[in-house]
């Protein structure tokens, strides 16, 4: 099972291959990967509020094995935050969650660099990205 800091690392990591991917203009993976940015550091929030390792195994996991970015907001007891966010952060909100796992068997060339530039924008922006707002609770 994954450490809150394991999966901290493994969504700075991520971002890391998010703007690798764009810089060599691999858009489609680009925007795949986004996702999983978001999806690590909300476990890593799930695995604060837990004060545990991620739970993979048991009755527990079965909630928390998911890929519902909106789903683990809830899970990770960011509701009531997230309803409070900005218009700025509910905008990137929403750019960030037009992401799906399924996103892997998008045709090649699909997604274009300004699509996975607004996505970066959205994960984050100083203010109101939703990478910077989930950071500040992890």
């Amino acid at each position: 099972m994954p450490t809150r800091q394991q999966l901290q690392t493994i969504s700075k990591t991520r971002l890391k291959e998010v703007k690798a991917l764009y810089r060599n203009s691999l858009y489609d993976g680009a925007k795949y990967l986004s996702g999983y940015v978001i999806e690590t550091a909300l476990k890593a929030r799930v695995c604060r509020i837990l004060d545990s390792d991620y739970p993979e195994t048991g009755a527990i996991s079965r909630s928390f094995l998911t890929h519902d970015l909106d789903q683990l907001i809830k899970l990770a007891g960011l509701q009531k935050a997230f309803d409070n966010g900005s218009v700025n952060f509910k905008t990137n909100w929403s750019i960030v969650t037009n992401w799906s796992e399924v996103n892997r068997y998008i045709p090649i060339g699909t997604t274009l660099k300004a699509n996975v530039e607004e996505l970066l924008n959205a994960l984050e922006d100083k203010n109101d990205g939703v990478l910077t707002w989930i950071k500040k609770r992890w």
